[in-house]
């Protein structure tokens, strides 16, 4: 029975050195014992490996958020506690990442932080804490967790400090991300550059590094081309082609993400002729993924895009990302967008 899991420890451990072939294949190994031998009082520990480093590559994050939550539930009943809420924060991630509406999100958060409260799980606490603030922060949400006077980058960054002088590394790396990216939506693009540079200075030398199912290329990519356009850095532009090859790697459960990035790149470039035909394509595969939360994203930047040469249709993308962040649940974004920009509110 332990053989599952230690064959999805070691594709975990695989999978941080960058053999992903060999990880994949020991993650299948994990999965396929495991179903032989039926052994449930392992299911939570081989889940919560294999799902939360290879499967989000093979399959959409929908169906492997159903696993996570089968983890946590098949953990609770062996009494796996610590595994349990290791796949319950894994489900919030894989949910949010996946455009599932930020209120259902934050639902399940609240009930599982009492849970972690109740059982003592420090660790998931902490991480799934991370995850909540930035939740909190897009729906524009009074909570007790954000500062009165609305500076939730520079609140988050003294939680993030107070990680680091604790030495929680891969914490405080993962508070880093969800800053950088939170940064990034809301278009402050310097703190979202530093904090990706914090995050580089904290993984040094380390081979556990933060992934959360693809998210990091993906956004990282996006900030490096912002910071290349500001900078003039070569150091930015070959990080985003870094992040482009990365996340190429999950092409068939996410093409939106490369057909961005790779636009962003030809824009950064020069290249803008097919721009607009390219950000569509964009949209079209968030669309058909249902991935509402990057629909919304690709529309913002056809929208920015159009802005910077002086086309017209600038509004009508504008005016769709604002329709797709209500519809998440992002109020606070939402109203970020429509403080700088002008367009139809049809929504």
């Amino acid at each position: 029975k332990v053989s599952s899991f230690a064959l999805a420890s070691c594709s975990v451990m695989l999978h941080a050195r960058g053999d992903l072939r060999a990880s994949k294949l020991l993650s299948h190994f994990a999965l396929s014992l495991l179903a032989r031998l039926d052994c449930k009082d392992m299911l939570s520990r081989v889940y919560a490996c294999v799902y939360a480093i290879n499967s989000y590559t093979l399959e959409p994050l929908n169906k492997v958020s159903e696993k996570l939550l089968l983890g946590y539930e098949v953990g609770m009943q062996t009494g796996d506690i610590q595994f349990a809420t290791y796949n319950a924060r894994l489900y919030c991630e894989s949910s949010f990442w996946s455009g599932v509406r930020l209120g259902v999100i934050e639902g399940y958060i609240q009930v599982w932080v009492q849970q972690m409260i109740e059982y003592k799980q420090e660790w998931n606490l902490n991480m799934i804490n991370a995850l909540k603030y930035t939740v909190l922060i897009l729906m524009k949400c009074s909570n007790n967790l954000l500062p009165p006077n609305g500076d939730f980058l520079e609140e988050g960054k003294k939680i993030l400090n107070e990680h680091i002088e604790k030495k929680r590394t891969h914490l405080a790396a993962m508070v880093c991300f969800h800053l950088s990216y939170t940064a990034y939506i809301f278009c402050n693009y310097d703190f979202a550059r530093n904090m990706v540079e914090m995050r580089w200075k904290l993984e040094k030398n380390r081979n556990r590094k933060v992934g959360i199912f693809g998210a990091v290329h993906f956004f990282d990519g996006l900030i490096s081309i912002v910071s290349a356009q500001q900078t003039k850095e070569d150091k930015w532009i070959n990080h985003a082609l870094e992040c482009v090859n990365k996340t190429k790697a999950s092409t068939n459960v996410n093409p939106q993400r490369v057909l961005l990035l790779e636009t962003e790149i030809d824009v950064l470039m020069g290249k803008t002729k097919d721009a607009i035909e390219s950000y569509n394509k964009a949209i079209n595969a968030a669309r058909e993924n249902k991935c509402i939360n990057e629909q919304a994203i690709v529309n913002e930047r056809a929208g920015d895009f159009c802005l910077h040469y002086g086309d017209s249709r600038a509004s009508y993308y504008h005016g769709e990302a604002y329709r797709l962040y209500l519809k998440w649940g992002s109020a606070g974004k939402a109203a970020h967008l429509k403080r700088n920009h002008s367009f139809s509110d049809f929504s």
